[in-house]
Formats: structure tokens, C-alpha cells, sequence
């Protein structure tokens, strides 16, 4: 993807080139034309299309994520030799996208969930680079169980595991978003850190 990329930006660049030159004046009106509309308006918005797709799947990977120097220390909680935290025991027997086990568990799965993850992701920018990466990092508002039910909803061995189904139809209110699954005595731990 990077090399068309490129090879459409050298291309757009040599009909500017060709704008620039002086057989521009020489040529006909009906080439200028066809030329100004490539080069000024056809190109920039397919160029675009193609970096903002091409991107948008970057931000998608654990890899990206780890780029950041605030989120290290939870791209390697991905590996701790741990079964308590979700984030390792999903990543590591295969139960989220290893490619995209952040993605997976921190977009909500909506209708403009992916837009929204990958908006805030440019308010991560803004708070890194202009106000300063914080000591702590918290979620902008609350785990919803959406995002573990869209996985666990459906599979038998959630409902009949017994944790679930405990008291107080338990698994109803877990399935109504009244119990969070990340209470305490539940999976209260997403990720082990070393500074926990």
C-alpha cells in the first residue's frame, strides 16, 4: 500500500511539474484542462482516500499502540505470565486478534464505534504532545459489558459457567449492563502493571 502510495504522489507531482513548465502555455486548452483536473481534483481526493484508509488500519495494531511510550508498560501486559488479567489471558490463547488485541477490546461496537475510537485516538495525540502524557491513564468513561458481551454474549460455556449464575440472576444483570464485569471479585484486572 505504501509503494501505490507513493508511486500516485510521483505521478500527481510530475503533471504539476508538467503545470509549471513552460510548454504548459503550449499546449491546448482541452490537455490544461484535463491536467488541471487531475492534478488539483481527481488526484488529491484518491491520494486522500488511500492515506486515510492506509492509516486508519495502522491504528488499528497493538504495534501502534506500543509506540507510544505511556502505553508500554500495557502492550507488554499483553505477555505477563498472569491468568488473573484479561488483557493477557485474551491475547494469549488466541481469543482477540493478536494483530489488533488493543482495538478489539477498546472500541465500542456500535454503529460509529471504530469512528469514535479512532477520533479519540486524536485526542490521545493532543494530550501527549500538547498538554503532556499523565501519570495515570483512565478510560474516558465507563467499560461498557457491550464490549465483552459482543464475544461472550453468545457462547454457552459464559452462560453455564457458574461464577455467572451465582444470585440474583446474576446473568441477567450482567447481559442489562447493571453488573459490570469488571466489578470487583469479577475481572476487575485488565491489565497488570508493573506499577500496580
Amino acid at each position: 500500500m505504501e509503494l501505490t502510495l507513493a508511486l500516485l504522489a510521483v505521478i500527481n507531482i510530475s503533471f504539476i511539474l508538467f503545470l509549471l513548465l513552460k510548454e504548459w502555455g503550449t499546449s491546448t486548452p482541452r490537455i490544461r484542462k484535463f491536467v488541471s483536473l487531475f492534478t488539483l481534483g481527481v488526484f488529491p481526493i484518491f491520494w486522500g482516500l488511500g492515506v486515510v484508509t492506509h492509516d486508519l488500519k495502522q491504528v488499528q495494531k497493538v504495534s501502534f499502540c506500543g509506540k507510544c511510550h505511556v502505553m508500554t508498560d500495557y502492550v507488554n501486559s499483553l505477555d505477563v505470565d498472569d491468568t488473573e488479567p484479561l488483557s493477557a489471558v485474551h491475547y494469549q490463547n488466541n481469543w482477540v486478534p493478536r494483530e489488533k488485541a488493543c482495538y478489539a477490546c477498546h472500541t465500542h461496537y456500535t454503529m460509529f464505534g471504530s469512528t469514535n475510537a479512532k477520533l479519540r485516538g486524536l485526542t490521545h495525540l493532543y494530550v501527549y504532545y500538547i498538554k503532556g502524557a499523565p501519570k495515570k491513564i483512565e478510560l474516558y468513561e465507563k467499560y461498557e459489558n457491550r464490549e465483552c458481551l459482543r464475544c461472550h454474549g453468545p457462547a454457552r460455556k459464559f452462560a453455564e459457567t457458574k461464577a455467572h449464575n451465582l444470585e440474583n440472576n446474576m446473568l441477567a444483570q450482567i447481559r442489562a449492563g447493571t453488573l459490570s464485569c469488571l466489578s470487583d471479585g469479577c475481572h476487575d484486572v485488565g491489565h497488570s502493571l508493573p506499577s500496580e
